[in-house]
């Protein structure tokens, strides 16, 4: 089969001050065995030599720019405009995919085309990349949403037609806009988990979570997140907590046991594949 023959993947990196970690990030792009991609990068008018970094590699990207711009959803959403590609990633300058991800992420989506969103695995890495932690989220749903189930988002792929279709990413968000998007996206599609490990999470002083936040911004991101639970209010919380909790067990319960072989067959699957590149 052709390059062309093949689902066009648009990945999209927004950046801004990250040029410790930004040529990790570029090269596991460049280095996927998935011939059909489209790379794109969004820099923020970075002044600590990101730029060269990315005139670097100007040559294998499909488009970029450095300019100031409202924040990282505007840089994303500003990328995938222009995008031409079929299936979607955009992955942060501080995290990276493993080389087989893209790959194993559009088998599983043209097995799969229910499934308008895949997502992987993830790896925690440091600032020099080693690894720190490891998170395997179960399949998700709505009611399984509901009780804040974690989406690596650098694992997660999903059409542009859908991304089309729900406006992109929330532009007033700046912390919680995955978490957005995601509940969005379930509005119109199923979620289909890969157990296999296709990306990395880097986990340093700068990482933009709650946790390494100073105190604005904590207390930005925490606003950010009671607006998800009052816009998303009806999704989120219909029956009284506890109720919920012991429900959520054994959900969870019943889902590991009824996904226990399909991990493996999938797991299989994936080595499978992997091999015979």
């Amino acid at each position: 089969m052709s390059k062309t023959d093949l689902p066009k993947v648009t990945i999209v990196t927004p950046s801004y001050n990250q040029a410790d970690f930004l040529e990790d990030t570029i090269q596991s792009v460049l280095n996927q065995t998935y011939p059909n991609i489209e790379y794109i990068i969004v820099d923020g008018g970075s002044t600590d030599g990101s730029v060269d970094i990315i005139k670097k590699y100007e040559d294998k990207l499909a488009w970029w720019v450095s300019e100031p711009d409202n924040g990282q959803s505007d840089a994303i959403n500003k990328g995938f405009k222009h995008a031409t590609g079929d299936i979607y990633n955009w992955l942060n300058s501080d995290d990276i995919l493993y080389p087989d991800a893209v790959k194993i992420a559009v088998h599983y989506m043209q097995k799969y085309p229910q499934n308008e969103v895949v997502y992987g695995d993830r790896i925690v890495i440091d600032g020099k990349g080693r690894i720190i932690d490891a998170f395997e989220p179960v399949s998700v749903n709505r009611t399984l949403a509901a009780f804040n189930f974690r989406i690596p988002q650098e694992a997660t792929f999903f059409t542009g037609k859908l991304w089309k279709k729900v406006n992109g990413l929330n532009e007033s968000l700046h912390f919680a806009m995955d978490a957005d998007l995601w509940m969005r996206f379930m509005r119109e599609t199923s979620f289909l988990h890969i157990p296999f490990f296709i990306a990395a999470y880097r986990d340093h002083e700068e990482s933009k979570s709650v946790y390494g936040l100073g105190k604005t911004k904590s207390d930005k991101a925490i606003k950010e997140i009671k607006y998800l639970r009052k816009q998303y209010s009806s999704t989120l919380s219909r029956i009284r907590f506890f109720r919920r909790l012991s429900r959520y067990i054994n959900l969870v319960r019943q889902a590991y046991e009824r996904n226990k072989k399909k991990r493996r067959l999938m797991r299989e699957e994936i080595r499978d594949l992997i091999a015979n590149t």
